[in-house]
């Protein structure tokens, strides 16, 4: 692993995962609710699935991007559709460049991708590409790359491991992906 990477990695303590670990109770539960039900419904039109996903990841958009949204997600289950698609068609149907959303739409599909969120950039020292900026799409892309590499490493760091043997713990038999295993620690960890 090449110095930059150990660098920019991030450590915590023991106590601060657990700390994070106690504060994810709820979050868990309607997270594997989500993700237990978004293969069995038609989620472009139940209602409760869409009213559930949109409180979990505070979707705050009117009917019609929701609309959009929805359709794209019960499209990307039938053929697999990766960020930089659904980032684009976000972007190209409802004129709004969506970086979290899209992963979002990419995580409940496939959990072992990364949402990108504030709290989660924060923590591995990244940040969206700024509004105005020229190629603001396409260096979105590379930051859910950079991302993606960052998880890889922090999984297999000794923090990640430590990370993943709490939550394991805590919840034993979740069938919670690795990655996300990390990502709901996360999002309970503001730097």
């Amino acid at each position: 692993m090449s110095s930059t990477k150990m660098e920019a990695m991030p450590t915590f303590t023991k106590d601060q995962i657990e700390k994070a670990l106690g504060r994810l109770e709820r979050g868990l539960a309607r997270y594997l609710w989500l993700q237990h039900h978004v293969r069995s419904c038609e989620v472009s039109t139940n209602v409760h699935f869409q009213t559930f996903f949109n409180g979990f990841y505070k979707v705050r958009r009117n009917s019609h991007w929701r609309s959009i949204y929805f359709t794209l997600m019960e499209s990307a289950k039938v053929k697999r559709i990766e960020f930089p698609e659904i980032l684009t068609e976000i972007s190209r149907t409802t004129g709004r460049l969506e970086a979290s959303f899209a992963s979002k739409l990419v995580a409940t599909l496939d959990p072992s991708m990364p949402v990108i969120d504030k709290f989660v950039l924060k923590n591995f020292s990244l940040q969206l590409p700024r509004q105005g900026l020229q190629n603001r799409e396409l260096k979105t892309i590379e930051l859910y790359h950079q991302l993606c590499a960052k998880y890889c490493d922090f999984i297999q760091s000794s923090t990640g491991v430590m990370m993943r043997e709490l939550f394991d713990c805590q919840h034993p038999d979740s069938g919670v992906s690795e990655l996300k295993k990390i990502d709901l620690v996360l999002w309970q960890i503001r730097p």
